[in-house]
């Protein structure tokens, strides 16, 4: 993650902002830290007085879309709303933060996969966006709901689903890789597994 900062904040936030540009026009694997730089219109030597390198900078910008997206999505929650009505509202935040800032987040699967360092960065994220969802999790059962379901595989499952859904469905162009996903559609069907994987009760059950 970047190193703590006060009188630089500025030219960190102006690497951050060059580096979703780079990362949207040329994706994660093919901007160089010299890309950053330039858009930004700094040195790369004064890139390395707040990053170590572009990974650096994605966990930073992984970290934002967290921060960002939690605040939002807990703010249905907070209201008292219904579980369903919550969860459709706290996935749409999620799917539109997550289009918006597209360039960056698709970065992430490529990251994770070619970067060890990243990796541990983005499972920190990932951890703390789990514990969110777990705590959720374990109110409904609190209220009768999922008895018996382990709480910590099902957060990562659910975490998982959406953040994949997301990264297939709009960076990737859907199953065929040539359509638009019908977005209402889309965060109706993500809403609908993740309520009901959560908001059943025994005596809902019918036997197989």
């Amino acid at each position: 993650m970047p190193r703590q900062y006060s009188k630089g904040a500025r030219t960190a936030a102006t690497f951050l902002e060059a580096a979703r540009k780079e990362f949207a026009t040329r994706g994660y694997l093919s901007t160089k830290v010299e890309d950053i730089a330039r858009t930004a219109g700094r040195s790369s030597a004064s890139f390395y007085n707040y990053f170590t390198d572009k990974a650096d900078v994605l966990a930073a910008l992984a970290q934002a879309f967290h921060e960002d997206t939690r605040a939002q999505i807990a703010v249905p929650y907070q209201e008292g709303r219904p579980p369903r009505e919550a969860i459709r509202m706290a996935i749409t935040i999620f799917w539109e933060t997550y289009r918006d800032r597209l360039g960056a987040l698709s970065g992430v699967f490529q990251a994770s996969m070619a970067d060890p360092a990243f990796l541990e960065s983005w499972r920190d994220i990932r951890r703390s966006a789990i514990d969110f969802i777990a705590h959720g999790v374990e109110h409904a059962q609190k209220e009768g709901y999922c008895p018996g379901i382990d709480v910590r595989m099902t957060s990562s499952a659910l975490s998982s689903m959406l953040e994949l859904s997301c990264y297939v469905w709009l960076a990737q162009g859907g199953d065929n890789g040539d359509s638009v996903v019908d977005e209402e559609a889309a965060i109706d069907s993500l809403a609908g597994i993740w309520y009901h994987a959560i908001y059943w009760r025994p005596e809902d059950q019918s036997p197989a």
